[in-house]
C-alpha cells in the first residue's frame, strides 16, 4: 500500500490542475485505489477496537492513537473524493447550461465521463431543457445562446487554443486551427469560448 493518504493527495492535485479544463478524464483507477484504502483503514481500526473489547482491556494510548489515525485518514480520503466529484458535477452542470450537448462536443464529453456521470448529465440536461422551454422568450444561454450577461463589445479578438475545424459565420468561413487569432462577432464564437476552444484576447 502507498503511504497513508498518498492516493488522495494525488487526486486532489489532479483536481486542482484540471479545474480549468473543459472536462478532464475520470480517474477511475485512482478512485478505486482510494476506496480500497478507505476499506482497509476502516477494517484495521475495527480490528483494534474489537481486540480491545474482547480482551476487556482499558484503552491504552498506543491503540487509541492508531484508531484515531485510521479514522482521520478515512475522513480525509472521503473529503477528497467528495470534493473531486463535486467539482466534476459542477462542470457537468455548467456544460448543460452554457454549451449544451452539441454534437461537435458530445464525443469529447462522453469519453471523459465516469460510470454514473453520463446518466447524471443526460438527466440534468433534460431538466435544464424542460426549464428553458418555460422561458422561450428569454435567452438563458447554452446551445449557442448568449446567456444573461450583456455583451460589452459586438466584435472581439479571440485566439484559438484547441483545433475546432471550420465554422461558417455571416462574414465568411473561419478556420479554427490552434494559434490563429481572429477579430469576430461575439455571438458567432460565444459557445466556443465557453467550451474552451477559444480565449478572448
Amino acid at each position: 500500500m502507498a503511504s497513508l493518504g498518498e492516493s488522495a493527495y494525488k487526486l486532489a492535485k489532479e483536481a486542482k490542475r484540471t479545474s480549468d479544463l473543459f472536462v478532464s478524464p475520470y480517474n477511475d483507477e485512482l478512485i478505486q485505489t482510494i476506496c480500497r484504502e478507505i476499506r482497509l483503514l476502516h477494517n484495521k481500526a475495527k480490528e483494534i477496537v474489537n481486540y480491545m473489547k474482547s480482551h476487556g482491556s482499558s484503552p491504552d494510548a498506543s491503540n487509541m492513537s492508531q484508531v484515531m489515525l485510521y479514522h482521520l485518514a478515512v475522513k480525509r480520503n472521503k473529503r477528497v473524493l467528495f470534493a473531486y466529484h463535486r467539482q466534476r458535477i459542477n462542470k457537468l452542470k455548467e456544460i448543460s447550461w452554457n454549451v449544451g450537448l452539441q454534437s461537435k462536443f458530445q464525443r469529447e464529453i462522453k469519453a471523459s465521463l465516469g460510470p454514473t456521470e453520463q446518466k447524471f448529465l443526460d438527466e440534468y440536461a433534460d431538466m435544464v431543457n424542460t426549464y428553458k422551454q418555460s422561458f422561450i422568450e428569454i435567452d438563458l444561454g447554452g446551445n449557442g445562446g448568449a446567456g444573461l450577461e450583456p455583451p460589452v463589445d459586438l466584435f472581439i479578438e479571440v485566439r484559438v487554443v484547441r483545433d475546432a475545424g471550420e465554422i461558417s459565420t455571416e462574414y465568411g468561413v473561419l478556420n479554427l486551427s490552434k494559434g490563429n487569432q481572429f477579430y469576430v462577432r461575439r455571438t458567432d464564437v460565444e459557445s466556443l469560448i465557453k467550451a474552451g476552444y477559444l480565449i478572448h484576447v
